[in-house]
């Protein structure tokens, strides 16, 4: 399968905390076409909490969005769909069953509603009769490994109105440790007929090439591998030249405008430490940089630090 092809087959995945406007343009600007959210409440879009309206904003240009929207309560569903229908630039509603996140499940969110699969079909029918926009539905392989429930769910998924289903094959127990069992997802789309995208352990486009030829799976999902490296979408490893140098300082400045100085710099913080991961950084005390950017105070501050440390170690 050739690069281009893999590439239209990538989704970006939710990220709390990461997946903003400017993170987003940054990896359509290099390639990515299935471009997601962070998880947003239900509650908070309903409700019409303030800091909910921002995970919703977008940068010129940051159209064709997946929302993926978490909650436990159908109705809550409903109304938060209601809400956003209109919006011309979301594209697809993204119903979050996947999140093994403790303060997510212990409301019934995210992954628990895996073990209560009528709540699971409510919602779904709840949305599809919300919006004429496409639905997907980001799963688990089940709570743990004695409860290995995807097949089913992605059933009830499917009959319920979802068109798209995501498998991340680690059952909720398992978090992010260990490794993503690649089967479940072959075995769900043996299962149903609608496509699945298939998420996990997905570090290279020749990792996704792999799931896609291994488990039949009609795209993939692709998370932490993106955080600081949009080059994943060339298949290329980083490399600090101009062009690296211009992207971290134009995410900075999307950032700025998005959010503001005062914000923005904060954070970027975490962004920043990402892109300086997996580099040459040519004898440089990358701790002491870790250290500079954390200190920084400002907007001004942290470019500048930023700027000076990747100009010192261009190749």
């Amino acid at each position: 399968m050739n690069q281009k092809k893999i590439k239209e087959k990538i989704w970006t995945a939710p990220l709390a905390g990461i997946s903003d406007s400017p993170f987003r343009m940054v990896n359509r600007h290099f390639g990515a076409e299935h471009v997601c959210s962070e998880m947003v409440s239900v509650e908070g879009i309903w409700r019409k909490h303030k800091n909910t309206k921002k995970l919703l904003g977008i940068l010129p240009g940051d159209s064709s969005l997946i929302v993926q929207l978490f909650g436990s309560n159908p109705e809550s569903f409903y109304k938060a769909v209601k809400e956003i229908e209109e919006l011309d630039y979301i594209t697809e509603i993204n119903i979050n069953a996947g999140c093994p996140v403790k303060k997510v499940v212990k409301n019934g969110s995210g992954s628990a509603l895996m073990t209560t699969p009528n709540v699971l079909a409510e919602i779904v029918r709840e949305v599809r009769s919300a919006t004429s926009k496409a639905i997907s539905v980001k799963l688990r392989s089940g709570w743990r490994q004695s409860n290995i429930n995807a097949k089913e769910c992605a059933r009830i998924c499917e009959d319920n109105g979802a068109n798209i289903v995501i498998i991340h094959p680690r059952t909720t127990d398992m978090f992010f440790s260990g490794c993503s069992d690649w089967n479940i997802i072959k075995e769900v789309k043996e299962f149903v007929k609608i496509p699945i995208i298939g998420n996990g352990d997905v570090l290279t486009l020749s990792d996704a090439e792999r799931m896609l030829e291994t488990t039949g799976c009609d795209g993939v999902m692709v998370g932490r591998a993106l955080v600081g490296n949009p080059w994943f979408f060339t298949g290329e490893n980083k490399k600090v030249d101009d062009e690296f140098i211009k992207t971290v300082l134009w995410h900075m400045d999307m950032a700025k405008e998005f959010y503001g100085e005062v914000r923005s710099y904060k954070l970027m913080k975490t962004h920043l430490i990402y892109y300086s991961k997996s580099i040459d950084t040519k004898g440089h005390d990358r701790k002491k940089y870790y250290e500079s950017i954390n200190h920084a105070q400002n907007f001004e501050d942290e470019r500048k630090v930023v700027e000076d440390f990747l100009c010192s170690i261009k190749e």
